[in-house]
This record gives structure tokens, sequence and C-alpha cells, in this order.
């Protein structure tokens, strides 16, 4: 027993003070993964038990104004890092579009690549407010597994991404996952400053379609060098990536169709009769 925590031990200092880049090690929260654990279990318990019991025989919140500094900030944040991103990666110089192994490249557009990762992470901790405004709004139903999972799994994946294998192959899915959230708080954003719209934008719906391409691309992006073995990458990346992307399909296809095609079908029903 000794000898297995010995060896749990060792390799637990060769990932996280040895296997780590350097070039990020300095950043606030790339460092033990204890306060990523901390902040992953308190969010669940706060959005699935503790808040919804404090919430229970309280009014609902408002939040508008909170709301809507909130969801601007989100458009422009993640425009910044989608930009910024697509520009100092893909756009570069010295990025490869078919595979961009694991390394520490420095120089001026890999530096900058690496501050818009670091970015990224950080505002998908801040993207777990999303679900502590639906528990002040009491809007419980909206707090599905589908939602908590995605929240919380992008949080553990962007810090082990950030902290281990920044600007590399797997950036793609930063970045086009920052260009469907600027549509997306865009979106809440003016139903949220005007709810009047939530009836007459027709984007919701796309909304879901765009996700749903963006987890068929990922794929693509992950699947491809996993069967093929043509890029220098962790294969178990490659496999997580693959079947991560796989499972937000399979959950988004199957909320597509509950809302936007069985629920519709339901309304044309209610309507005839």
């Amino acid at each position: 027993m000794a000898l297995v925590a010995q060896s749990v031990y060792d390799y637990y200092n060769y990932l996280f003070r040895e296997y780590n880049d350097p070039r990020v090690e300095h950043f606030p929260l790339l460092g033990s993964p204890l306060p990523i654990f901390v902040i992953i279990v308190v969010y669940l318990n706060l959005v699935n038990n503790w808040g919804q019991r404090w919430m229970q025989n309280r009014k609902p919140y408002q939040l508008t104004t909170i709301m809507n500094i909130y969801n601007g900030t989100q458009v422009v944040l993640n425009l910044w890092i989608g930009i910024s991103g697509w520009l100092n990666s893909y756009f570069s110089d010295d990025y490869d579009w078919i595979c961009e192994p694991v390394n520490q490249k420095v120089s001026p557009s890999r530096q900058t690549l690496i501050y818009m990762t670091y970015l990224y992470f950080l505002t998908k901790i801040m993207d777990l407010l999303d679900t502590v405004f639906f528990v002040l709004r009491k809007k419980n139903n909206q707090i599905t597994f589908l939602h908590t999972y995605h929240h919380a799994g992008m949080v553990f994946a962007t810090y082990i991404f950030t902290k281990f294998v920044s600007g590399s192959h797997a950036t793609l899915l930063g970045l086009i996952n920052s260009m469907v959230h600027v549509i997306m708080y865009f979106y809440y954003f003016l139903t949220s400053f005007r709810p009047e719209l939530k009836n007459s934008l027709w984007w919701k719906r796309h909304i879901t379609q765009v996700q749903l391409i963006q987890f068929l691309i990922l794929m693509v992006h992950f699947g491809l060098p996993l069967i093929f073995g043509y890029c220098n990458y962790p294969v178990f990346l490659l496999f997580v990536g693959f079947t991560q992307n796989l499972f937000m399909f399979t959950l988004f296809a199957d909320f597509y169709v509950k809302t936007y095609v069985k629920g519709r079908k339901k309304e044309l029903k209610d309507e005839k009769s």
C-alpha cells in the first residue's frame, strides 16, 4: 500500500511540477489542481443543493442590470479571444493547420496565444455564473444535467489544456467555442435588455444548431489524427477530445429534438385542436 501511495505521489510530482508548461506555471490557478476541484465541487453543490434550498422561501431576484453587464462582458471577452486567437494561431507563420504538436515555442505570436488560452480558461470559470443566475432567479428547470456537466467539465478540461498543452492541436476547440459564445451571449444580452425580443428573435434555435456543428467539427479535428496517427499529439488527449465532443453532440442533439422538433410538433397539434 505504501509503495502504491509513493508511486502516485511521484507521478503527481512529475505531472504537475516537471511536465507542466513553464510558460504558464506562474499564472494564477494553474498550479495545484486542488483549487479547480474545490471550485467545481462548490459550484455543483451550490447550484444543485445549497442555493436552491436558500432560495426556496425567497422571491426570485430580477438581476437585469447585473445580467446585462455580465452578458455584454462575455461578448467582448469571447470576441477578443476569438479574433486574437485565430490571428496568432492558424493565421500566423508558425502554426500548422493540419497538426500542431505539443511544444513550448517562444515567439510574440505564440506568447499572445498563450495569454488568450489562459483568458479562455478564466472565462470558463466565469461561465459558472450562468447557473448561479438560474438559482437566484429560481429558474431551476434550466439547471439540467447537460448544463451543469458542460460547465463543470469545461473548467476542468481548459485547466488541463492550458497547464499542459497550451497552444497545441486542441486550440481549435477554444477558438470555435469562443465565437459560438459571442453569438450566444449577444442573444442573451438582447433578451435580457429587452425581454420582448424573446418571441421575435429567430436565432435561438439556430444557436443550438451552431453548437451541434461545433461538436461535429471538433470530432473530426480530434478523430482523424486519432485514427490515422499523423499528428505527434498525446493519443489519450485525442481520444478524450473525440469522445467528449461525441458525448456533447449526443446530449445537445437530444435537447434539440425534444425542444425544437417534438416541441414544435406538439405546438402545431395544439393549435389545430
